[in-house]
C-alpha cells in the first residue's frame, strides 16, 4: 500500500489536471506540430505562409507561424517579429545542424526543416509512437500544465493568435501585397518544469490560445504538445 500510495501522490496532479471538467477547459493534444518561420519582408515567404495556412485547416495539427526580425532592415519592419522568436529559431538551427537560419523554415515537429514540403511529406511526420499525455488547462485564471514526458523535456509555452491574420505591406519586398498569415505566434516563454504538473503564473488572454510544446533535451525533437483554446 506504500508504493501505491505514493505512486498516486505523484501522479493524482497529472490525472486531475487531464480530467477536469471540460467546462473548466479545453485541452488537446494535436498530432504532429508544424512551425514556420517567416517575415513580411521576405518576398520568397508568401507561398510557404499559404502551404502552412492550408495544413491550420487540419484539426490534428497544431501550427504556429513565427515573424522573425533580421529581414527588417530590408524596408518593412514585420508587424508580428519579435527577438524571442528570431532567438527560437537559431536554437532550432543549432540542434538541427543548420550551417544559417534562413525565411521562410518550416520545422516538422522540431526533427527536420527545409523552407518548402508536400502535404504529403507533413503527413509522414506525424507523431509515429503514442505520445506522452499532455494537458494545458486553465486554473484560477492561470495556466498549468500536466504531463507523463521525461522530466528533463524542455517546455515552451506559446502564445498565438487562432485564425488568420492578413497584413497589408507597404513597402520593401512585398509592397502591395496582403499576406496571408496563420495562428501568428505573439509570445513564448520557457518553462523550468521537472515533470508532473505545473502551475505557471500566466495569465490566459482573451482573443488568445497557448500551445505547450515538450521538447527532448539534446535534439529539440517534440515529444509532445498540448493545446489550449478558451
Amino acid at each position: 500500500m506504500g508504493l501505491i500510495s505514493e505512486a498516486m501522490k505523484y501522479y493524482a496532479p497529472i490525472l486531475a489536471a487531464l480530467l477536469m471538467a471540460p467546462a473548466a477547459f479545453a485541452a488537446e493534444q494535436p498530432r504532429s506540430v508544424v512551425e514556420l518561420f517567416t517575415s513580411q519582408g521576405c518576398s520568397s515567404c508568401p507561398p510557404a505562409n499559404e502551404f502552412v495556412a492550408s495544413l491550420a485547416e487540419d484539426e490534428d495539427k497544431l501550427v504556429l507561424s513565427y515573424g522573425v526580425t533580421y529581414w527588417d532592415y530590408l524596408g518593412w519592419k514585420d508587424t508580428f517579429a519579435d527577438p524571442k522568436f528570431t532567438q527560437r529559431q537559431r536554437i532550432y538551427g543549432r540542434a538541427l545542424g543548420a550551417t544559417n537560419i534562413y525565411t521562410p523554415q518550416i520545422v516538422l515537429n522540431g526533427q527536420e526543416h527545409s523552407s518548402r514540403y508536400t502535404r504529403q511529406q507533413v503527413e509522414r511526420m506525424r507523431f509515429k509512437d503514442t505520445p506522452p499525455a499532455a494537458s494545458l488547462a486553465l486554473e484560477e485564471g492561470s495556466l498549468k500544465l500536466a504531463s507523463d514526458a521525461p522530466a528533463d523535456a524542455k517546455v515552451v509555452l506559446v502564445q498565438y493568435m487562432p485564425g488568420a491574420q492578413s497584413v497589408d505591406v507597404k513597402r520593401g519586398e512585398n509592397y502591395g501585397r496582403t499576406l496571408d498569415l496563420a495562428n501568428v505566434v505573439t509570445d513564448v516563454t520557457f518553462l523550468d518544469w521537472d515533470g508532473g504538473a505545473l502551475a505557471t503564473d500566466i495569465t490566459a488572454q482573451q482573443g488568445y490560445a497557448y500551445a505547450a510544446l515538450f521538447h527532448d533535451p539534446k535534439t529539440a525533437k517534440i515529444l509532445t504538445a498540448a493545446i489550449y483554446k478558451p
